[in-house]
């Protein structure tokens, strides 16, 4: 078990056992009901920044738009739940306490919980908590690498072994991303570096992939023969690459992507993506080295357990050989993880969690590590939960249950009324011919 520093506020809140309402075994982190350790109250909101280490830690964020002076970032180890920075820490290197902390995902590796924190007069950083102190890895006060003065703002922050690696701006519209290591800070690419094979000019979102000293990232290139979105890497013996852009064919499709998503997450030399394209979108990986670009689910890819077609999807994680998203299907959505080229379903919007009704899931790119998986909950009324699983045991639920056929032909039936109402012809005829099929599965309960 980790040793956390002493001003951490610890207690057990560990739930094993099969939660839901198939027998996949959850263990609640923490939930709106769990008093939020060093401050009053309980957790009332939790942001996308939810990873986890390949020790199955959790690091998450408490976000409460209504009362935000709670916020701040925690660490799950082995049942004891710590504070690592709130409201009240003071700001390494910096003036004051923190007075903001990112929404999006925090790199976690090991002890080593990386994040972006804010506080009074404009400050803002890349700071980690190195398993005994908060410490500073860049903020307003750095200069800027190979640039012009001070970074004046950053996205948030990923770990590696021992480095971090991040996105950040300056003046005069500089943005580049750049790697920490140890007091050294180096300059990745900025927007005066050509975009390899297409020219024109980067601009980045927020979050990066970063595993093995590489890195993977959406960008948005303006200018050069290929302008709008790519799917680009940096690997330390070969520099930067274009992986993917909007000239790229779809695989299986036979036209090119019309945008791509980010984040793009990364796992060794493989990196995963989503994209879209006329009539549908997808999740792919790609590897570092290019090539063939290989499909992990499409909008052409049936439901496991479930009936219909995938309809979107959400940002996906990998690591090794396995690949995790959240896809969203007529009248749902459910988290998924695909194991050795074959889909598991791990929990829908069909199911109930702990006596509650799940109405959304939500993962970031640092979900899966070491064959373990964390993802946020949101329920009926509001209520919300952390929560992991060990992907090993992921346990396949029937193709559907008497109640889950109840329930999809309920919610069938509502949404062909609506087809119907709205002229939307094709779409009834589809919904209709699904409701024929649930039926008749149903009869022969």
């Amino acid at each position: 078990m980790k040793t956390p520093p002493s001003f951490l506020l610890l207690f057990s809140l560990v739930i094993t056992g099969p939660l839901a309402a198939q027998t996949t075994p959850f263990t609640r982190i923490a939930d709106t009901s769990t008093p939020i350790p060093g401050a009053s109250g309980n957790f009332v909101a939790f942001s996308n920044m939810v990873s986890v280490n390949e020790d199955g830690d959790v690091a998450f964020s408490e976000d409460n738009f209504d009362a935000p002076s709670n916020d701040g970032i925690h660490f799950w180890s082995a049942g004891d739940l710590s504070l690592i920075a709130d409201f009240d820490t003071a700001i390494p290197g910096g003036t004051g306490n923190f007075t903001a902390f990112s929404f999006f995902g925090n790199g976690i590796e090991g002890n080593t919980i990386a994040f972006r924190g804010g506080g009074a007069s404009d400050q803002t950083g890349i700071y980690a908590y190195n398993g005994t102190i908060l410490e500073k890895i860049a903020d307003t006060t750095t200069a800027i690498p190979d640039g012009t003065g001070n970074f004046t703002g950053f996205t948030t922050a990923y770990v590696d072994g021992g480095d971090f690696a991040f996105i950040a701006d300056g003046s005069a519209a500089q943005q580049g991303i750049y790697l920490a290591s140890g007091a050294t800070i180096t300059r990745v690419a900025d927007q005066s570096t050509p975009v390899p094979g297409i020219g024109g000019n980067f601009q980045w979102s927020s979050q990066l992939g970063f595993d093995g000293g590489n890195l993977s990232f959406w960008a948005n290139v303006t200018g050069g023969t290929t302008p709008g979105n790519i799917i680009g890497a940096y690997s330390p013996g070969g520099g930067l690459t274009t992986l993917v852009t909007t000239a790229t064919i779809v695989p299986g499709v036979g036209t090119p992507f019309t945008s791509l998503s980010s984040p793009a997450d990364l796992s060794g030399t493989t990196v995963v993506f989503g994209g879209q394209f006329a009539g549908g979108s997808g999740l792919y990986t790609i590897d570092l080295a290019g090539g063939a670009i290989t499909p992990v689910a499409t909008t052409a890819t049936s439901v496991p357990f479930g009936s219909g077609r995938f309809t979107s999807f959400s940002p996906a994680a990998i690591d090794g050989e396995e690949i995790a998203f959240v896809g969203n299907f007529s009248g749902g959505a459910g988290l998924y993880v695909r194991q050795n080229g074959r889909l598991r379903q791990v929990i829908t919007t069909d199911d109930t969690l702990e006596g509650k009704d799940v109405v959304a899931l939500v993962i970031s790119e640092n979900a899966l590590a070491g064959g373990y998986l964390a993802f946020r909950a949101i329920f009926t009324g509001g209520a919300q939960g952390i929560y992991r699983l060990t992907t090993s045991e992921i346990v396949d639920p029937p193709l559907l249950s008497k109640a889950k056929l109840k329930k999809t032909v309920k919610r069938l039936t509502a949404q062909l009324k609506k087809a119907r109402q709205a002229g939307q012809t094709s779409k009834a005829k589809r919904l209709a011919k699904q409701l024929r099929q649930l039926k008749k599965e149903l009869r022969a309960f």
